[in-house]
């Protein structure tokens, strides 16, 4: 291989066939939503499962920053991984479906006589450090899966499908958790949702990517001060560390803003959560057209100016039917800024060491997740409104969005 070739990214080696492009993509569609109520299993009612078996706050934070945690090392150690095994489905497979396993977890340990709640977040907790790989790995290999033009149209598609499931599963899991006593509940949501990710799961194994340079699996480990010596590399990671903290900084105090100061019942939240699911799921139709007329820069500060909207309406909503405009900006936000997010760090890359700046970018996402709650949660705790506490991560969110339009890509 000449110095020429030696410098073009590793993605763009072989194009796939348009035919396969599309097959990929409509596979992807699929997986995210069979793997939908698996995702709003241990997102949301395992919380709710180990609050109600009366976990102390500190487990809580234990069960979300640990989580954050396990998934940042895991991410920085993911170019080591594919490197070890670099062929797709397997890198994948192992990782994925130890994680899924947390699902067979749950149920048998509520059958604990004690510490059942102390037992399931150390199960989840431990877990998140093989999700990390399985995210890095399938985070690395997005991009081959379909033609550089079709990548936004790939990413929305998922989200779109993720919006859909989630607005039709966390009702329909309620409706058995409620119907049901515990433990039987969640021995049926838990059997019914790892049933369906594991069917997900066959679907990924028959998505056919691009497989990685032969060159690219035997390099040697990317060192952080090489990703950085890459201009647009070293700007987008500070762009994604302010904009993911501000994003998931506030996610404590949008629950105790509409709870404690807007008096909202269950339903109430409930409507919030719609609206903003069913919104990232309309636009995720729209975003793949808007990327491809404004670029990926302009329509990610439109997302973090959308996002820092929804914060500002939150915090000075005089009543909840005002937060229904919140959820519904922020729906639309979110997944104009995951799927532009994701372009972007194809784009400032450094082409010779792609996967090094996927472990990089996936380790600033995850400790932001990690940081930004804490962070947040610890001013509160120190006397801080709440309100204020919204507003701040408003102007954050804005900021973000100002500064990466300075961001050069090339």
């Amino acid at each position: 291989m000449n110095a020429a070739q030696a410098s073009q990214p590793v993605i763009a080696l072989v194009p796939l066939s348009h035919k396969d492009a599309l097959r990929n993509e409509r596979l992807n569609a699929v997986e995210v939503l069979l793997a939908t109520p698996f995702i709003v299993v241990v997102t949301q009612y395992v919380p709710v499962l180990v609050t109600r078996l009366g976990a102390s706050p500190l487990l809580l934070g234990l069960l979300t920053s640990g989580a954050a945690l396990m998934l940042t090392v895991a991410s920085a150690l993911g170019p080591a991984w594919l490197r070890r095994v670099p062929d797709w489905p397997r890198n994948i497979s192992i990782p994925l479906l130890l994680w899924r396993s947390v699902l067979a977890w749950v149920p048998l340990l509520l059958f604990l006589p004690a510490f059942q709640a102390e037992a399931i977040v150390i199960v989840v907790v431990a877990l998140n450090f093989v999700a990390g790989f399985s995210n890095y790995t399938f985070t690395a290999f997005l991009s081959r899966m379909t033609l550089p033009d079709r990548l936004a149209r790939l990413v929305s598609n998922r989200w779109t499908m993720l919006g859909i499931g989630m607005a039709v599963f966390t009702v329909i899991l309620a409706a058995i958790l409620d119907a049901f006593p515990r433990p039987v509940n969640y021995v049926i949501v838990c059997a019914l949702s790892l049933a369906m990710s594991l069917v997900g799961f066959f679907v990924l194994r028959q998505v056919r990517p691009l497989p990685l340079d032969a060159q690219a699996a035997m390099r040697p480990r990317a060192r952080l001060r090489d990703l950085l010596a890459h201009p647009p590399a070293r700007d987008y990671l500070l762009i994604t560390l302010l904009a993911h903290t501000a994003v998931n900084a506030p996610g404590p105090l949008i629950t105790l803003q509409m709870v404690r100061v807007l008096k909202a019942t269950d339903v109430d939240f409930g409507w919030y959560l719609a609206v903003f699911w069913v919104s990232l799921a309309v636009f995720g139709l729209f975003v793949p057209q808007w990327t491809e007329r404004f670029g990926n820069v302009r329509v990610f500060a439109a997302a973090c100016a959308g996002l820092g909207l929804q914060m500002g309406i939150l915090a000075l909503a005089p009543a909840l039917p005002m937060t229904w405009i919140a959820g519904f900006i922020g729906g639309a936000a979110s997944v104009m800024l995951q799927v532009t997010a994701y372009g972007l760090m194809v784009q400032c890359a450094p082409p010779e060491r792609f996967e090094g700046y996927v472990g990089a970018y996936t380790a600033v996402v995850n400790f932001a997740v990690f940081v930004g709650p804490l962070v947040m949660s610890a001013m509160v705790a120190a006397g801080l409104p709440v309100a204020a506490g919204l507003l701040i991560a408003a102007v954050a969110r804005a900021g973000a969005g100002a500064l990466s339009l300075r961001l050069v890509t090339e």
